[in-house]
């Protein structure tokens, strides 16, 4: 009687469960783009931000949370600048050319180069004669923190390539 009894509450149990669905509902708001193994971020850099560190470069810092640990340790960061309608990718140089007054020329070139460390990003500018009279100008970046294993599986991506990088991951512009 037990078992029977036993059968007949599972029988009631899935009969209430079943024949208790309600009208459905509104579809909710579509979740960001992206891949949960890749966070990327565009933010801009004020003039004002930048420091002259050592005597040697200009320097920010940049608190970027997505930089775990398993990313630090075996993942991949990129960071782009923008340049015009382009976004290339740091380390990157600039080399320049000014027509002295006696007709000369003079060449000098600027160069940034990007660390990455647990929680952030640093961006060094440094001019090639080391002057610290032209802070560089207000500027935008994006950062890309991907995982160790979709890093590591993707391959094909040519990563100095933004927008490759943007179509592989679905990311937003």
């Amino acid at each position: 009687m037990k078992k029977f009894n036993l059968i007949l509450l599972a029988i009631a149990a899935t009969f209430l469960m079943v024949s208790c669905r309600g009208k459905q509902g509104p579809m909710g708001p579509q979740g960001p783009q992206g891949n949960a193994n890749v966070v990327s971020s565009t933010l801009t850099v004020q003039s004002s931000d930048w420091y002259f560190d050592n005597n040697t470069s200009w320097r920010v810092d940049i608190d970027y949370d997505a930089i775990n640990m398993d990313i630090f340790e075996d993942g991949a960061v990129f960071v782009y600048m923008k340049e015009g309608t382009t976004w290339r990718q740091i380390p990157l140089t600039f080399y320049y050319s000014l027509t002295n007054s006696d007709g000369s020329e003079s060449f000098y070139s600027s160069s940034l180069e990007v660390s990455y460390y647990l929680n952030g990003v640093s961006i060094f500018w440094t001019e090639n004669d080391f002057y610290d009279g032209y802070r560089p100008d207000t500027r935008d970046f994006k950062i890309v923190a991907i995982a160790a294993s979709l890093y590591n599986s993707r391959k094909d991506i040519d990563y100095s390539n933004y927008e490759a990088v943007e179509k592989a991951f679905m990311l937003d512009r």
